[in-house]
Protein backbone atom coordinates (compact mmCIF):
# COMPACT_ATOMS: atom_id res chain seq x y z
CA UNK A 1 0.00 0.00 0.00
CA UNK A 2 1.49 3.35 -1.11
CA UNK A 3 2.10 5.89 1.67
CA UNK A 4 0.25 8.84 1.81
CA UNK A 5 2.38 12.15 0.36
CA UNK A 6 1.93 15.54 1.93
CA UNK A 7 -0.58 16.77 -0.02
CA UNK A 8 -2.56 13.85 0.94
CA UNK A 9 -1.96 14.88 4.61
CA UNK A 10 -3.14 18.08 3.54
CA UNK A 11 -6.41 17.24 2.01
CA UNK A 12 -6.94 14.95 5.11
CA UNK A 13 -6.55 17.75 7.60
CA UNK A 14 -8.19 20.37 5.65
CA UNK A 15 -11.16 17.90 4.91
CA UNK A 16 -11.48 17.56 9.17
CA UNK A 17 -10.97 21.77 10.06
CA UNK A 18 -13.64 22.05 7.02
CA UNK A 19 -15.73 19.82 8.92
CA UNK A 20 -15.65 21.47 12.37
CA UNK A 21 -15.96 24.36 10.87
CA UNK A 22 -19.26 23.36 9.56
CA UNK A 23 -20.68 21.49 13.18
CA UNK A 24 -19.60 25.05 14.61
CA UNK A 25 -21.20 27.07 12.35
CA UNK A 26 -24.20 24.51 12.42
CA UNK A 27 -24.36 24.99 16.50
CA UNK A 28 -24.17 29.03 15.95
CA UNK A 29 -27.07 29.12 13.78
CA UNK A 30 -29.09 31.70 15.58
CA UNK A 31 -26.44 33.90 16.47
CA UNK A 32 -25.28 34.18 12.51
CA UNK A 33 -29.06 34.72 11.63
CA UNK A 34 -29.21 37.47 14.09
CA UNK A 35 -25.68 38.88 12.81
CA UNK A 36 -27.20 39.26 9.29
CA UNK A 37 -30.52 40.49 10.58
CA UNK A 38 -27.81 43.66 12.27
CA UNK A 39 -26.26 43.95 9.43
CA UNK A 40 -29.16 44.54 7.01
CA UNK A 41 -30.80 46.45 9.27
CA UNK A 42 -28.16 48.61 9.92
CA UNK A 43 -27.44 48.76 6.03
CA UNK A 44 -31.02 50.19 5.36
CA UNK A 45 -31.50 52.83 8.25
CA UNK A 46 -28.19 53.87 6.90
CA UNK A 47 -29.38 54.41 3.18
CA UNK A 48 -33.00 55.51 4.65
CA UNK A 49 -31.38 58.05 7.20
CA UNK A 50 -29.26 59.17 4.07
CA UNK A 51 -32.65 59.27 1.44
CA UNK A 52 -34.52 61.63 3.59
CA UNK A 53 -31.18 63.68 4.63
CA UNK A 54 -31.60 63.92 8.59
CA UNK A 55 -29.20 66.01 10.51
CA UNK A 56 -28.28 63.35 13.14
CA UNK A 57 -28.81 60.04 10.51
CA UNK A 58 -26.80 58.09 12.86
CA UNK A 59 -29.48 58.20 15.84
CA UNK A 60 -31.42 55.75 13.13
CA UNK A 61 -28.71 53.51 13.11
CA UNK A 62 -27.66 53.41 16.75
CA UNK A 63 -31.98 52.55 16.91
CA UNK A 64 -31.89 49.93 14.23
CA UNK A 65 -28.86 48.38 16.33
CA UNK A 66 -30.48 48.69 19.83
CA UNK A 67 -34.04 47.55 18.78
CA UNK A 68 -33.46 44.59 16.41
CA UNK A 69 -33.86 41.33 18.91
CA UNK A 70 -33.45 37.40 18.35
CA UNK A 71 -37.63 37.23 18.01
CA UNK A 72 -40.10 39.32 16.47
CA UNK A 73 -41.74 39.37 20.04
CA UNK A 74 -38.48 41.15 21.34
CA UNK A 75 -37.75 43.35 18.67
CA UNK A 76 -41.33 45.25 19.07
CA UNK A 77 -40.94 45.29 22.88
CA UNK A 78 -37.96 47.30 22.11
CA UNK A 79 -38.99 49.20 19.39
CA UNK A 80 -41.73 50.60 21.26
CA UNK A 81 -39.89 51.30 24.84
CA UNK A 82 -37.16 53.45 22.41
CA UNK A 83 -39.67 55.20 20.68
CA UNK A 84 -42.06 56.07 23.57
CA UNK A 85 -38.85 56.80 25.53
CA UNK A 86 -37.21 58.97 22.97
CA UNK A 87 -40.83 61.10 22.41
CA UNK A 88 -40.72 61.73 26.51
CA UNK A 89 -36.97 62.73 26.63
CA UNK A 90 -37.71 64.94 23.32
CA UNK A 91 -40.62 67.12 24.52
CA UNK A 92 -39.08 67.47 27.78
CA UNK A 93 -35.74 68.07 26.44
CA UNK A 94 -37.29 70.57 24.15
CA UNK A 95 -39.32 72.63 27.19
CA UNK A 96 -36.37 72.50 29.04
CA UNK A 97 -34.39 74.40 25.78
CA UNK A 98 -36.70 76.65 25.73
CA UNK A 99 -35.99 77.20 29.14
CA UNK A 100 -32.30 77.13 28.79
CA UNK A 101 -32.55 79.98 25.74
CA UNK A 102 -34.65 82.25 28.00
CA UNK A 103 -32.48 81.82 31.38
CA UNK A 104 -29.48 80.90 30.23
CA UNK A 105 -27.95 81.72 33.67
CA UNK A 106 -29.48 78.39 34.98
CA UNK A 107 -28.54 76.16 32.37
CA UNK A 108 -27.23 73.83 34.98
CA UNK A 109 -29.93 74.06 37.27
CA UNK A 110 -32.69 73.62 34.21
CA UNK A 111 -30.43 70.24 33.14
CA UNK A 112 -30.40 68.81 36.76
CA UNK A 113 -34.10 69.55 37.74
CA UNK A 114 -35.14 67.63 33.73
CA UNK A 115 -33.09 64.86 34.32
CA UNK A 116 -34.47 64.54 38.37
CA UNK A 117 -38.35 63.99 36.69
CA UNK A 118 -37.01 61.78 33.71
CA UNK A 119 -35.27 59.79 35.94
CA UNK A 120 -38.09 59.72 38.50
CA UNK A 121 -40.43 59.01 36.07
CA UNK A 122 -37.86 56.25 34.07
CA UNK A 123 -38.05 54.78 37.46
CA UNK A 124 -41.65 54.10 37.74
CA UNK A 125 -41.79 53.30 33.84
CA UNK A 126 -39.03 51.28 33.28
CA UNK A 127 -39.79 51.56 29.59
CA UNK A 128 -39.37 54.84 29.46
CA UNK A 129 -35.74 54.81 30.37
CA UNK A 130 -34.05 56.42 27.37
CA UNK A 131 -35.67 59.65 28.31
CA UNK A 132 -33.47 61.08 30.56
CA UNK A 133 -30.69 60.37 27.70
CA UNK A 134 -32.78 61.82 24.75
CA UNK A 135 -33.21 65.15 27.24
CA UNK A 136 -29.57 65.54 27.83
CA UNK A 137 -28.76 64.93 24.52
CA UNK A 138 -31.51 67.82 23.35
CA UNK A 139 -30.13 70.21 25.92
CA UNK A 140 -26.11 69.78 25.23
CA UNK A 141 -25.37 67.78 22.42
CA UNK A 142 -25.27 68.89 18.42
CA UNK A 143 -29.17 69.77 18.53
CA UNK A 144 -28.54 73.07 20.61
CA UNK A 145 -27.98 74.89 17.51
CA UNK A 146 -31.80 74.03 15.88
CA UNK A 147 -34.68 75.54 17.23
CA UNK A 148 -35.71 73.14 20.09
CA UNK A 149 -39.11 72.32 18.46
CA UNK A 150 -37.40 71.06 15.42
CA UNK A 151 -34.88 69.36 17.18
CA UNK A 152 -37.07 66.94 18.97
CA UNK A 153 -39.28 66.19 16.02
CA UNK A 154 -35.79 65.21 14.06
CA UNK A 155 -34.70 63.27 16.81
CA UNK A 156 -38.20 61.43 16.96
CA UNK A 157 -38.12 60.86 13.22
CA UNK A 158 -34.53 59.58 12.82
CA UNK A 159 -35.15 57.46 16.10
CA UNK A 160 -39.02 56.08 14.33
CA UNK A 161 -36.69 55.47 11.35
CA UNK A 162 -34.32 52.84 13.03
CA UNK A 163 -37.22 51.25 14.85
CA UNK A 164 -39.40 50.81 11.91
CA UNK A 165 -36.51 49.63 10.19
CA UNK A 166 -35.29 46.96 13.23
CA UNK A 167 -38.96 45.48 13.04
CA UNK A 168 -39.06 45.46 9.58
CA UNK A 169 -35.31 43.33 9.39
CA UNK A 170 -36.86 41.29 12.25
CA UNK A 171 -39.99 39.88 10.15
CA UNK A 172 -37.96 39.95 6.57
CA UNK A 173 -34.86 38.40 7.60
CA UNK A 174 -34.82 34.50 9.41
CA UNK A 175 -38.04 35.87 11.09
CA UNK A 176 -38.06 34.05 14.85
CA UNK A 177 -41.14 33.76 16.89
CA UNK A 178 -41.05 34.70 20.61
CA UNK A 179 -42.97 31.46 21.03
CA UNK A 180 -39.73 29.08 20.11
CA UNK A 181 -38.05 30.56 22.96
CA UNK A 182 -41.56 29.04 24.96
CA UNK A 183 -40.83 25.53 23.76
CA UNK A 184 -37.14 26.02 24.33
CA UNK A 185 -37.77 27.23 28.36
CA UNK A 186 -40.38 25.27 28.96
CA UNK A 187 -38.19 22.12 27.72
CA UNK A 188 -35.76 23.43 29.99
CA UNK A 189 -37.37 23.49 33.11
CA UNK A 190 -38.98 20.23 32.28
CA UNK A 191 -35.72 18.86 31.89
CA UNK A 192 -34.43 20.26 35.18
CA UNK A 193 -37.45 18.81 37.03
CA UNK A 194 -36.69 15.66 35.42
CA UNK A 195 -32.90 15.56 36.79
CA UNK A 196 -34.38 16.58 40.09
CA UNK A 197 -37.20 13.62 40.46
CA UNK A 198 -35.10 11.01 39.33
CA UNK A 199 -32.27 12.24 41.75
CA UNK A 200 -34.55 12.02 44.64
CA UNK A 201 -36.33 8.29 43.01
CA UNK A 202 -32.39 7.62 43.36
CA UNK A 203 -32.44 8.44 46.85
CA UNK A 204 -35.37 6.93 48.32
CA UNK A 205 -34.13 3.40 47.06
CA UNK A 206 -30.60 4.03 48.44
CA UNK A 207 -28.85 4.23 45.14
CA UNK A 208 -25.82 7.03 44.18
CA UNK A 209 -26.61 9.95 42.51
CA UNK A 210 -24.06 12.87 41.53
CA UNK A 211 -26.84 15.62 40.57
CA UNK A 212 -26.13 18.96 42.26
CA UNK A 213 -29.42 19.92 43.09
CA UNK A 214 -28.57 23.20 44.48
CA UNK A 215 -27.18 24.11 41.12
CA UNK A 216 -30.40 22.75 39.73
CA UNK A 217 -32.71 24.70 41.29
CA UNK A 218 -30.60 28.03 40.89
CA UNK A 219 -30.52 26.61 36.92
CA UNK A 220 -34.34 26.30 37.62
CA UNK A 221 -34.86 29.87 38.59
CA UNK A 222 -33.28 31.18 35.69
CA UNK A 223 -34.74 29.10 33.29
CA UNK A 224 -38.11 30.60 34.80
CA UNK A 225 -37.04 34.03 34.26
CA UNK A 226 -36.58 33.38 31.12
CA UNK A 227 -39.76 31.96 30.35
CA UNK A 228 -41.02 35.21 31.57
CA UNK A 229 -39.23 37.32 29.10
CA UNK A 230 -40.36 35.29 26.15
CA UNK A 231 -43.76 34.54 27.57
CA UNK A 232 -43.93 38.86 27.50
CA UNK A 233 -42.65 39.14 23.82
CA UNK A 234 -45.11 36.31 22.66
CA UNK A 235 -48.25 38.29 24.04
CA UNK A 236 -46.61 41.30 22.36
CA UNK A 237 -46.54 38.89 18.86
CA UNK A 238 -50.00 38.19 19.59
CA UNK A 239 -51.14 41.36 20.50
CA UNK A 240 -49.43 42.69 16.79
CA UNK A 241 -51.47 39.85 15.45
CA UNK A 242 -48.05 38.49 14.29
CA UNK A 243 -49.07 35.49 16.05
CA UNK A 244 -52.66 33.84 16.30
CA UNK A 245 -51.33 30.94 19.04
CA UNK A 246 -49.87 32.19 22.46
CA UNK A 247 -48.61 29.87 25.26
CA UNK A 248 -51.31 29.72 28.25
CA UNK A 249 -51.08 32.85 30.80
CA UNK A 250 -50.49 30.11 33.47
CA UNK A 251 -47.86 28.34 32.47
CA UNK A 252 -45.27 29.84 34.83
CA UNK A 253 -47.89 29.34 37.65
CA UNK A 254 -48.09 26.15 37.23
CA UNK A 255 -44.82 25.46 36.46
CA UNK A 256 -43.51 27.59 39.79
CA UNK A 257 -46.35 25.33 41.38
CA UNK A 258 -44.47 21.74 40.28
CA UNK A 259 -40.99 23.82 41.40
CA UNK A 260 -42.62 23.82 44.86
CA UNK A 261 -43.67 20.62 44.93
CA UNK A 262 -40.07 19.15 44.11
CA UNK A 263 -38.47 21.04 46.67
CA UNK A 264 -41.11 19.51 49.49
CA UNK A 265 -39.78 16.00 47.78
CA UNK A 266 -36.39 17.04 48.64
CA UNK A 267 -37.32 18.57 52.47
CA UNK A 268 -39.07 14.92 52.66
CA UNK A 269 -36.28 12.52 51.71
CA UNK A 270 -33.25 14.78 53.13
CA UNK A 271 -33.42 12.31 55.80
CA UNK A 272 -34.21 8.47 55.25
CA UNK A 273 -37.94 7.74 55.18
CA UNK A 274 -39.24 6.46 58.54
CA UNK A 275 -41.31 3.56 56.95
CA UNK A 276 -39.14 1.65 54.98
CA UNK A 277 -41.58 0.06 53.09
CA UNK A 278 -43.20 3.56 51.62
CA UNK A 279 -39.95 3.70 49.36
CA UNK A 280 -40.18 1.67 46.64
CA UNK A 281 -44.20 3.22 46.37
CA UNK A 282 -42.80 6.93 46.38
CA UNK A 283 -39.94 6.16 43.85
CA UNK A 284 -42.19 4.49 41.42
CA UNK A 285 -44.81 7.05 41.73
CA UNK A 286 -41.98 10.01 41.24
CA UNK A 287 -40.74 7.97 37.94
CA UNK A 288 -43.87 7.81 36.54
CA UNK A 289 -44.33 12.04 37.53
CA UNK A 290 -41.21 12.16 35.98
CA UNK A 291 -42.14 10.01 32.50
CA UNK A 292 -45.59 12.43 32.21
CA UNK A 293 -43.98 15.75 32.48
CA UNK A 294 -41.23 14.50 30.20
CA UNK A 295 -44.10 13.64 27.56
CA UNK A 296 -46.48 17.04 28.50
CA UNK A 297 -43.57 19.19 28.05
CA UNK A 298 -43.45 17.94 24.29
CA UNK A 299 -47.10 19.18 23.92
CA UNK A 300 -45.72 22.78 23.93
CA UNK A 301 -44.10 21.88 20.79
CA UNK A 302 -47.22 19.99 19.31
CA UNK A 303 -45.95 16.70 20.46
CA UNK A 304 -48.55 13.89 20.87
CA UNK A 305 -50.26 13.75 24.14
CA UNK A 306 -49.05 12.31 27.51
CA UNK A 307 -50.25 8.63 28.80
CA UNK A 308 -52.82 9.90 31.54
CA UNK A 309 -53.52 5.96 31.61
CA UNK A 310 -50.18 4.97 32.78
CA UNK A 311 -49.73 8.39 35.23
CA UNK A 312 -53.50 7.47 36.89
CA UNK A 313 -52.54 3.94 37.18
CA UNK A 314 -49.03 4.74 38.81
CA UNK A 315 -50.95 6.88 41.30
CA UNK A 316 -53.95 4.17 41.92
CA UNK A 317 -50.77 1.72 43.09
CA UNK A 318 -49.21 4.68 45.22
CA UNK A 319 -52.53 5.38 46.88
CA UNK A 320 -52.92 2.05 47.59
CA UNK A 321 -49.46 1.42 49.21
CA UNK A 322 -50.46 4.35 51.42
CA UNK A 323 -53.77 3.21 52.22
CA UNK A 324 -51.85 -0.17 53.49
CA UNK A 325 -49.96 2.15 55.63
CA UNK A 326 -52.88 3.75 57.52
CA UNK A 327 -54.48 0.44 57.68
CA UNK A 328 -51.55 -1.57 59.56
CA UNK A 329 -51.36 2.25 61.78
CA UNK A 330 -47.97 2.34 60.82
CA UNK A 331 -47.99 6.20 60.27
CA UNK A 332 -49.46 6.02 64.10
CA UNK A 333 -46.63 4.76 65.75
CA UNK A 334 -43.75 7.39 64.59
CA UNK A 335 -42.76 10.33 66.14
CA UNK A 336 -44.03 13.49 65.54
CA UNK A 337 -40.84 14.50 63.58
CA UNK A 338 -40.80 10.96 61.27
CA UNK A 339 -44.52 11.34 60.97
CA UNK A 340 -44.50 15.05 59.69
CA UNK A 341 -41.62 13.97 56.88
CA UNK A 342 -44.19 11.25 56.12
CA UNK A 343 -47.15 12.94 55.86
CA UNK A 344 -45.20 16.47 53.92
CA UNK A 345 -43.95 13.69 51.25
CA UNK A 346 -47.00 11.90 50.54
CA UNK A 347 -48.76 15.42 50.40
CA UNK A 348 -45.53 16.57 47.89
CA UNK A 349 -46.21 13.57 45.61
CA UNK A 350 -50.11 14.59 45.81
CA UNK A 351 -49.60 17.99 44.85
CA UNK A 352 -47.31 17.16 42.02
CA UNK A 353 -50.05 14.66 40.73
CA UNK A 354 -52.12 17.23 40.57
CA UNK A 355 -50.24 20.16 39.23
CA UNK A 356 -48.59 17.90 36.50
CA UNK A 357 -52.96 17.21 35.34
CA UNK A 358 -52.88 20.25 35.53
CA UNK A 359 -50.24 21.18 33.22
CA UNK A 360 -51.30 18.97 30.79
CA UNK A 361 -54.76 20.15 30.34
CA UNK A 362 -53.83 23.78 30.20
CA UNK A 363 -51.28 22.81 27.40
CA UNK A 364 -53.91 20.51 25.53
CA UNK A 365 -56.10 23.12 25.51
CA UNK A 366 -53.79 25.51 23.97
CA UNK A 367 -53.23 22.88 21.32
CA UNK A 368 -56.81 22.34 20.32
CA UNK A 369 -57.27 26.30 19.90
CA UNK A 370 -57.31 27.50 15.80
CA UNK A 371 -54.34 28.34 14.21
Amino acid sequence: MPEAGPSDWRRFVGAGLSKNALAATAARRSEIRHAIRVSAAVGAAYALATLLRLPQGYWAVFTAVIVVQASIGATITASIERLMGTVVGAVAGAAAAYLHIRWPQFGGLILCVTVALLAFLAAVRPALKVAPVTAVIMLIGTTTHMEPMTAALFRVVEILVGSLVGVAATLLIFPARAHGAVVERVGEIARLNAQLLTHYARVLRGEPSDLSTAQAYDANRAAMAKLQTAMAEASRETASRLSLRAAPEALPRTLWRQRNDIVMIGRAVAQPVAIATLNEPAAAMIDAAKSFLTQTAGLIAGGARPDRLAFSEAHVVFQAAIESLRAEGAIRTLPFDDAARVFGLVFAIENLHANLGDLADRLEERNSAPD
